[in-house]
């Protein structure tokens, strides 16, 4: 069961910081871009820089994040604010400053969605090492990303709240 999750009083700040060190292994070359291309080379543009301004500009103001599991990060994120400032934070704050890298593995574009695959590293605060591979469909509107469909280990997810 998935739990819906809307973003906090905006009023309300997030004290965590998703600025990380990411791995360079998924910088593309891109000639004739589609839309659905842009966005998804836009999103990991901002998420490498660690920008939340940059980052919320990715999405759509009705964009949806669905992530699986049982974990405190799990369910469905809605909106910019909600994904970038509460879902992100959840676990990167598990980790150790530093210590998070990130490579992309592969990347199909369709015409209005990408399916991204990548490899997440990282050492928790408690000293366990994270190693996970991820899969994503990204779906994109109006060269935004309106809706994500997370999929990964969560088995191995559960080590960053160990």
């Amino acid at each position: 069961m998935l739990v819906e999750r809307h973003s906090r009083d905006p009023g309300q700040h997030n004290e965590l910081s998703i600025e990380q060190t990411f791995a360079p292994g998924y910088a593309l070359s891109v000639t004739n871009e589609n839309p659905a291309e842009g966005a998804i080379h836009r999103y990991f543009d901002a998420l490498q820089t660690g920008s939340p301004m940059l980052l919320k500009e990715c999405f759509t103001d009705d964009a949806r994040w669905f992530a699986p599991g049982r974990l405190p990060n799990s369910g469905i994120w809605h909106g910019p604010n909600a994904i970038v400032d509460e879902f992100f934070p959840i676990a990167m704050a598990r980790m150790q400053p530093g210590s998070f890298t990130t490579e992309l593995l592969s990347l199909t574009i369709g015409d209005s969605n990408a399916v991204v695959e990548w490899r997440s590293r990282a050492t928790t605060i408690s000293g366990h090492e994270y190693d996970n591979a991820y899969i994503a469909n990204f779906v994109v509107t109006d060269g935004k990303i309106s809706e994500v469909r997370e999929y990964f280990d969560t088995h191995r997810g559960e080590t960053l709240y160990q």
